[in-house]
């Protein structure tokens, strides 16, 4: 490593802690008056200064406003997780109220997911509901916009609540005609019993 990169990477380091030492404690109290969780504090806050880091400009060093503006991103992003988290657990259980088989739910669902979605919605609903990453962690782990995230997670509820909705009317129809051809079947059968009698 040359000795100039060296000194760079020495003078951003002393910026960055500079600017780490003299906003934390803004930003952590920014974060604590809207989460009440510690170890979610702590995230977001660390998320917002790993970001201050990949943005540092030592010409140009952050000011608390940029930060607290991602802190207020970070916080949107959080918002919008639980917000479409909630949708995603409401459009299951609606889609299957009656049924009180969580075996059945989990197999309809994952079948749903396996057949109705493409592997890139594929990927993401995984991403965000098995794995729990915000949009902002999918968009950088697959390299596309936070709001190509949103779309096709959007785009992928309505796919399975769809399919689910689907799934059930088809079982019910399906159940309708077994019961019915089980109960012309009875009468046959006690048709035949009662003729077999006299």
């Amino acid at each position: 490593m040359s000795r100039g990169k060296k000194a760079w990477e020495a003078e951003r380091e002393r910026v960055f802690t500079e600017l780490y030492a003299q906003h934390w404690a803004a930003v952590q109290r920014h974060v604590e008056c809207l989460v009440d969780e510690d170890a979610e504090v702590a995230e977001i806050v660390a998320d917002v200064f790993l970001l201050a880091w990949r943005k540092l400009d030592v010409s140009r060093p952050l000011g608390v406003v940029w930060l607290l503006r991602a802190c207020d991103n970070k916080l949107k992003d959080r918002a919008r997780s639980q917000r479409a988290h909630a949708r995603a657990i409401d459009a299951v259980r609606a889609a299957h109220t009656h049924r009180n088989d969580d075996v059945l739910d989990t197999l309809a669902v994952r079948r749903a997911i396996a057949t109705v979605l493409t592997p890139r919605e594929r990927r993401i609903v995984m991403l965000a509901y098995w794995d729990r990453l915000a949009a902002g962690e999918i968009a950088e782990l697959l390299r596309c916009t936070q709001g190509t995230v949103w779309t096709t997670l959007s785009r992928a509820r309505g796919k399975l609540q769809a399919e689910l909705v689907f799934a059930e009317d088809a079982a019910r129809s399906s159940a309708a005609l077994w019961n019915r051809d089980i109960a012309r079947d009875g009468n046959t059968l006690q048709t035949e019993i009662s003729a077999l009698r006299t």
